[in-house]
């Protein structure tokens, strides 16, 4: 999943604090009670005849960007319906705390858009703030892809001990890194369509390189090097071997991790990378191929906003599947997962409703709006799957969501990613090689393996 600043700039993480709350953000008003089925009845001492009050739901958000269309969602929601929706906004680095701290005084509202992991909201599950939605909702989770399903759901044995095991949240959008290409830069170099192997890929290089057009630039500066790396430890590697290497059960040399880091070296080789390559930053990248100036990019489904803002007259690039050497033996898998969760308090009187309005959300007509609009990918696949508004390059995301793997593992120490990120950096310059970088990753591996025992 990505998280945080892994998600980074799309408009969503950014802006700051934007409406107040006057008091207790869900359930009913002061002088409403609740009926048995959810419903609010209204004060007592209620005049006869007089129009019983319609049933409203609090929904706490930090989408700064899709405000407006929330609302608008809302409204559409409550002409069919008869249900009201009180759509809050707030916006900055806050929320996760304000949730936190409404938690803990019982105040939750009756709806939120979740910012955090599944262990974040674990912690809100132990206090039973929060409410389990997979039996609740089973037909309404058969909608994503199994790996974004299960995002936040706690089994028997799972790393945060949850014992109320169960699902608790629903997404109402998605994410996923992949390939973008520019098409009239491809055209200019006789490149017809895109590259399925990894050897297309760099035949795609030579011809980009010879018409004189730089092929490649991303974020190799950044965080960007471990979610390129990870569809290549899956199609070399395989996700049982590659868990058991990881956890130290299975050496790291020998296991064909070498020809994950050849990828890079590959690149080098062919002069794929643009100028500056080593400490390129995702959005100095994007800037690059925002303005026509390189012919690829590797990047993350909201990149379609960031071009958006960038340069909105740029529109014919679409993305691709990170494409699979000859000598893998294995299918290559993306990262990916929940961009926008969506949970439900336990407490709210309005349970049904707000059941309801979650599944409006992420209905097939509701998330190709949602799509469009916000150039977010939607996270039923139906909708994914159907020709819409979608631009290419977000329907080409959308259905690169059923490629995504569920987990990819954990290094004991941190220290093994830094040395693959750094050994990386300079392999894309020439100045190591796959088998030194990955002596330094299984150096750093062994010691922290032994400062556990």
């Amino acid at each position: 999943m990505i998280e945080g600043s892994k998600r980074r700039r799309r408009p969503l993480l950014l802006l700051s604090l934007a409406v107040m709350l006057a008091g207790a953000g869900c359930s009913s008003g002061p002088n409403e009670s609740a009926s048995p089925n959810g419903g609010a009845t209204g004060s007592a001492g209620q005049p006869e005849g007089q129009k019983k009050a319609a049933e409203k739901i609090t929904f706490w958000h930090y989408l700064n960007d899709r405000h407006e269309l929330l609302v608008g969602m809302a409204k559409d929601f409550t002409g069919k319906t008869g249900i009201e929706v009180d759509v809050q906004l707030f916006g900055g680095d806050g929320f996760k705390q304000k949730i936190i701290a409404s938690a803990q005084t019982n105040s939750l509202p009756d709806l939120m858009t979740y910012s955090g992991g599944a262990g974040d909201l674990a912690k809100l599950i132990e206090t039973k703030s929060v409410m389990e939605l997979g039996g609740k909702m089973a037909e309404t989770f058969k909608k994503f892809p199994e790996s974004v399903a299960k995002a936040y759901a706690y089994a028997e044995g799972n790393p945060f001990n949850v014992k109320e095991y169960g699902t608790y949240a629903v997404p109402m959008d998605t994410n996923n890194m992949q390939f973008m290409y520019n098409k009239d830069l491809f055209a200019k170099a006789g490149v017809a369509e895109p590259p399925k192997t990894w050897e297309q890929l760099l035949e795609t290089v030579d011809k980009l390189r010879a018409a004189g057009i730089t092929p490649f630039a991303t974020g190799i500066g950044s965080w960007v090097i471990g979610p390129m790396a990870a569809p290549y430890e899956f199609a070399y590697i395989g996700k049982e071997k590659l868990l058991d290497v990881k956890a130290g059960k299975q050496p790291l040399i020998g296991s064909g991790y070498e020809n994950v880091l050849k990828i890079f070296e590959d690149l080098y080789k062919h002069k794929a990378f643009a100028d500056g390559i080593s400490t390129m930053d995702l959005p100095k990248a994007e800037q690059m191929f925002a303005n026509g100036e390189v012919a690829m990019i590797f990047d993350g489904s909201w990149a379609i906003g960031v071009l958006n803002q960038m340069n909105p007259s740029f529109k014919n690039y679409d993305a691709f599947l990170p494409p699979k050497p000859a000598g893998a033996a294995n299918d290559v898998k993306i990262t990916g997962g929940i961009g926008v969760p969506l949970v439900v308090s336990q407490q709210t009187k309005h349970a049904d409703a707000v059941l309801k309005f979650v599944d409006y959300l992420v209905a097939k007509e509701q998330q190709q709006q949602y799509a469009a609009k916000s150039f977010n990918l939607p996270a039923n696949m139906d909708a994914a799957k159907s020709e819409s508004d979608m631009s290419p390059a977000l329907r080409s995301f959308s259905l690169g969501m059923q490629h995504v793997y569920d987990t990819n593992g954990m290094y004991p120490s941190p220290n093994v990613d830094t040395a693959m990120q750094k050994g990386v950096q300079l392999i894309v310059i020439g100045q190591s090689t796959p088998d030194k970088v990955l002596k330094q990753m299984d150096e750093a591996l062994q010691k922290a393996l032994k400062e556990k025992k």
